[in-house]
Parts: structure tokens; sequence; C-alpha cells
């Protein structure tokens, strides 16, 4: 019963837009579609043809509208190398929703293209806070590598023992 009330909620706001708006979130949603697939270049030709429809919030799925803003981030980061510019556009995704995973994903992943690892991992961590069995979080973290936790935990990561430990473990493989 939710689930239909959801859906006539849905159908009334889309009802009640003009056409031009209606076909600003279709474009919206399968630019989302093509950068999750890694299809950049496509999609963010379709995001920037919408991206009025987007900073206007004319997009009634505001669902839709917040996680474009983070996979349009993600494009521009792809494709322009504008990193300054990716960032901003994921954290504004991040303040509109922030329990959802795929925007830190995003933001993280937009992080390791300009090489800042630490910040990626940390974005990635914050994910898996929110959802600890998120495919897309774990995939991204099995790519670039877990770090194991210290062979003697009460010590801290950084001291001597544990370094030197670590670095006999790792070897040992």
């Amino acid at each position: 019963m939710v689930h239909s009330r959801s859906v006539m909620r849905y159908n009334l706001r889309v009802n009640d837009m003009s056409p031009d708006n209606v076909a600003a979130q279709d474009a919206v949603y399968s630019a989302k579609f093509l950068a999750a697939e890694g299809k950049a270049e496509e999609a963010i030709d379709l995001f920037e043809q919408n991206l009025k429809a987007l900073s206007e919030g004319t997009i009634a799925d505001r669902r839709v509208a917040a996680s474009a803003f983070s996979y349009y981030g993600l494009c521009v980061v792809k494709v322009r190398r504008r990193y300054a510019e990716g960032v901003k556009y994921c954290q504004v995704s991040l303040r509109s929703n922030p329990l959802d995973p795929d925007h830190r994903a995003n933001l993280a992943m937009v992080y390791l293209e300009r090489d800042d690892r630490a910040k990626a991992v940390e974005t990635l961590n914050a994910g898996l806070r929110l959802d600890s069995r998120n495919r897309r979080i774990n995939h991204v973290l099995d790519v670039i590598g877990r770090r194991r936790p210290p062979v003697l935990p009460f010590l801290s990561r950084n001291n001597p023992l544990n370094v030197w430990l670590g670095k006999k473990r790792a070897a040992g493989k």
C-alpha cells in the first residue's frame, strides 16, 4: 500500500510538470545511469543540457536531482579534470542526502582521480558506516586495497614494533 501511494505521488508530480521538465528529469535519470556505467563523456553532455533544470529545482524527484549532482561531479573530473568543481558538486549531493552511500562513493572516486587516496579511504569508510554491505564501496576498497589491522592491536599502528611485525607479515605472503 505504501508503495502504491508513493507511485501515485510521483505520478501526480510528473503530471503537474511541464513536458520540458519531464523530459529533463528523464534525461538526468539516463545521464545518471550512463555515469554509473562509466560512460562519463556521454553522461556529461546529457547533464549539461539539463543543468538549468537541475539548478532551478524543477525536477520532481528530489532523489534523482540530488544524486545527479554527485554523478555530474564525477563526470566533470573524469572528462574535464576539474577537481575542485567535482568535489563541490559531490558535496552538494552529500548535503542534500547525507545517508546515501553512493554519494560518498562518487566523492571517493573524485578523490582517487586527483590522487588523494587518504581522503578517498576516509570517505569510503564513512560510507561503510552507513551501509557496511554496499557493493560499490566494497568494490572500490577491494580495488585500491584495504589496510589490515595492526599485528598488535593494543599498540598504535605507528608503533615501531607494529611496523616491523607488519612488514614481516607482508613479506611472509
